[in-house]
């Protein structure tokens, strides 16, 4: 097998490059206890036999040798691609924990330290929006500590491979291997010469020692990335290479969880066939079987229902599961034969019964989900139906008049589109640094937020199906376009920057674009059905609330509440409007009407809403 970063040999069952660090995925095997988990078989009619003397069976083994390859060929790019984008989420990571500790330096007015912190940031993550910025200013502190009468008047400085090496040893001695790590990497970036074997050994152990206990607390991906930094500098023993494999099978088989049940069982099982005692390896593959068979149930599929329970059984048997089992059963040997249609463990979901005052449309929505650390996308239907849209995703956007929905998403990164429910997505933009995709109104066109060299965010415009090169129309962030033609976005007057706040204007005209309020934090704009006014939230009263502005002249504050408000979508017939609160201690969804009377509860998102005034709801027909 050959790196897919250098291109270097890499010895078999070695799941890091030796030569440039590259994690490498290893292809697990298919498991045919897995694809013989048996759905149910219906008979099928043959239309029009072939010649007299064709062997059947050749064409079965043929077609079964091809779809073995093409699984193997194609979990392994999966695997390749996973893996590569998890290494990048990871250097971005360490990426921005040296960016804090430059900031932290910065404001002490250790510029040199700073600096040696951003130049870092720089060379793991070139693209980094605000980490040019902190070196301009540390050369700066520099600079000015250079003048003659600073020089005359300054106190000696410490040497800065000094500073750094007592700070990271002293984190080394106190045993705070995270910290230690950061300060001498640090180091070795600015100095490879000064005490190389002192400082390589403290590093090694330091970032050994903090993989091994974050692997211990249950923060994988953490782990995997610190241990992984310590193989760059001598390999690891063999216990820690098992738990380094172990972690990193268990993030792979999670990855799955709630997306595709089936490869997500299949991976929990070879998991658990070799390490049965590791972690919650157990319960993990016990509650997949179990929502897989509800995610069957779902579908009114009761007969593969009955098959996960079975599975389940035979791991626990619990009178809950057997009484579910049985009802399923009995379903199945009542229904009428027909083909089972393939599912995707997580969509369709339906409710029981619909939360209070939603009777129309679909909103979509963004949920953090605690078990992988990032966003997935819901939409909640009025005919009782709550499908997750997409995984790893965000900032969520109907196509107007379509059943098309757009989203930022974490994982490629970019912006992409689910043109439908049954579709599959399809990537819009490509990059990081991207954000609030949204429609105009007969979908020809998307504009959204990139961040550019400078880190300045800036309003994009192009043709939805990638014709013609995106064109800049304006500096700003979170553009909405209305159903009207008139596009909103936050952002500054060109000439000043202190004139900040929400502008308006026809994307269409050669007009300079109009700005209608007064605040910074004028964020999260949505229109009107009717396209004469737009909600929004603000903090500008030291709060985040919710407010109107009608395009005819005129405010109006629809919240007035302790807690947070936010993120408001109108309803397709005008008649409501949903909203982002923690009122009560926990994040949830509400709905008010137009004028902000009667506010109440509809959805409950959890006590973590991480980032929540980047986000967005969206509501249509």
């Amino acid at each position: 097998m050959h790196c897919p970063e250098c291109g270097n040999e890499i010895p078999d069952r070695v799941s890091l490059c030796p030569h440039c660090g590259v994690m490498v995925e290893e292809t697990q095997p298919t498991h045919l206890s897995t694809a013989q988990r048996a759905h149910p078989k219906h008979p099928e009619t043959d239309e029009g036999s072939g010649p007299a003397s064709f062997n059947p069976l050749i064409l079965w083994g043929a077609a079964f040798v091809a779809l073995l390859l093409l699984s193997v060929v194609g979990g392994a790019y999966l695997g390749l691609r996973r893996g590569e984008k998890e290494r990048i989420r990871r250097l971005e990571q360490e990426a921005q924990e040296h960016y804090e500790t430059g900031l932290q330096r910065l404001d002490e007015g250790n510029y040199r330290v700073a600096k040696a912190q951003f130049e870092y940031v720089l060379q793991l993550d070139p693209n980094h929006p605000q980490a040019e910025q902190g070196l301009a200013e540390a050369q700066a502190g520099l600079n000015a500590l250079l003048t003659p009468a600073a020089t005359a008047t300054a106190e000696p400085e410490e040497p800065i491979a000094d500073q750094l090496y007592a700070e990271g040893s002293s984190h080394y001695d106190a045993g705070r291997w995270q910290e230690a790590a950061s300060a001498l990497t640090s180091l070795r970036q600015l100095d490879p010469a000064y005490k190389p074997e002192a400082v390589e050994e403290m590093l090694f152990e330091s970032r050994y020692r903090a993989g091994r206990a974050l692997l211990e607390e249950g923060d994988f991906e953490l782990g995997i990335f610190y241990l992984d930094r310590a193989v760059a500098l001598r390999p690891l023993d063999e216990e820690a290479s098992e738990q380094r494999r172990l972690a990193q099978r268990y993030v792979e088989a999670l990855s799955y969880w709630g997306v595709d049940w089936e490869r997500c069982i299949a991976e929990f099982e070879d998991l658990y066939r070799t390490a049965p005692e590791y972690k919650d390896v157990f319960q993990r593959l016990y509650q997949a079987h179990i929502q897989y068979a509800e995610a069957w149930e779902s579908q009114g599929e009761m007969c593969p229902a009955v098959q996960e329970y079975d599975e389940a059984l035979r791991l626990l048997p619990t009178a809950a599961i057997e009484d579910a089992r049985a009802e399923a059963a009995e379903m199945c040997r009542n229904a009428t034969p027909t083909p089972v249609p393939t599912i995707e463990g997580s969509r369709p979901v339906t409710m029981t019964t619909l939360p209070p005052g939603f009777n129309a449309g679909r909103l979509a929505y963004p949920l953090y989900n605690t078990a992988t650390g990032g966003w997935d996308v819901y939409a909640l239907f009025a005919d009782g139906r709550l499908l997750r849209m997409a995984a790893g995703a965000d900032q969520p956007v109907w196509m107007w008049n379509s059943d098309a929905l757009g989203y930022r998403d974490r994982l490629t990164p970019g912006l992409a589109l689910l043109p439908s429910l049954q579709g599959e997505p399809q990537t819009l933009v490509s990059g990081a640094g991207l954000g609030w995709p949204t429609f105009s109104p007969d979908g020809q066109r998307i504009a959204y937020a990139e961040r550019d060299a400078a880190g300045a965010w800036q309003i994009m415009v192009r043709p939805t199906d990638g014709s013609a090169e995106p064109q800049r129309h304006a500096s700003g962030w979170g553009p909405a376009w209305g159903p009207g033609g008139l596009l909103a976005w936050t952002g500054c007057e060109p000439e000043n920057a202190e004139a900040c706040g929400i502008f308006i204007d026809n994307p269409d005209d050669d007009q300079a674009g109009t700005r209608v309020s007064g605040s910074i934090g004028d964020i999260g704009l949505s229109w009107s059905p009717g396209g004469n006014q737009l909600a929004y939230m603000s903090d500008h009263t030291g709060n985040w609330e919710i407010y109107i502005y009608d395009l005819s002249g005129g405010f109006q504050v629809l919240t007035d509440d302790p807690a947070s408000d936010g993120l408001p979508a109108w309803s397709p017939d005008g008649s409501a409007i949903a909203f982002v609160s923690n009122r009560g201690g926990a994040w949830g969804i509400y709905l008010m009407r137009p004028g902000g009377e009667d506010p109440r509860q509809v959805i409950t998102l959890g006590p973590n809403f991480p980032e929540w005034t980047a986000q967005r709801l969206s509501w249509a027909p």
